[in-house]
């Protein structure tokens, strides 16, 4: 699948611009008429392939500087990609999901390699290729949340359960 990123910046001189085909992706017709913002979890279900629903995770013209542009934010702002030890191995439930959607979604961009425990992650757009252990956060240069959350688009929170409330 040959996505050709965008060079442009959310920032400053502000260049983001979403091309024709770009647009054509975008879900459209809306079911309604009149939306509030809102978080709406609900189950992916693949749709159509070169819709924007055709992989569990999308990846689109914008994804390498939208990633340039968060690893600009966590600098400026580390606090903001936080993970509680106590929620550890749900990130490297998060990065092992991420991994494989991206991998498999987008081969000639992305590839994960296992050996038991012992995993390699190629991302050709960002120009990583890492070597780790799966499940030692002291093979990675983050923890497992926001090392595969500066590879991948979008929000992300992982939320806990106690006490019947998520936290």
């Amino acid at each position: 699948m040959g996505i050709t990123f965008r060079k442009e910046t959310f920032r400053d001189d502000y260049t983001f611009r979403n091309s024709p085909e770009h647009i054509r992706r975008f879900p459209f017709p809306f079911n309604e008429d009149s939306y509030m913002y809102a978080v709406n979890i609900e189950p992916h279900v693949v749709g159509p392939k070169g819709s924007v629903l055709a992989n569990l995770i999308d990846v689109d013209e914008h994804y390498v500087a939208e990633m340039q542009d968060r690893a600009l934010v966590l600098a400026e702002d580390p606090l903001r990609c936080q993970s509680l030890p106590h929620m550890t191995l749900a990130g490297w439930d998060l990065l092992e999901l991420l991994m494989e959607q991206q991998a498999l979604g987008y081969p000639d961009h992305f590839t994960l390699t296992r050996d038991g425990d012992r995993w390699r992650w190629i991302n050709r757009p960002l120009g990583i290729d890492d070597t780790f252990t799966f499940g030692d956060t002291s093979t990675l240069p983050y923890g497992p949340m926001e090392y595969i959350t500066r590879q991948s688009q979008g929000d992300f929170c992982i939320l806990d359960q106690r006490d019947g409330n998520l936290w």
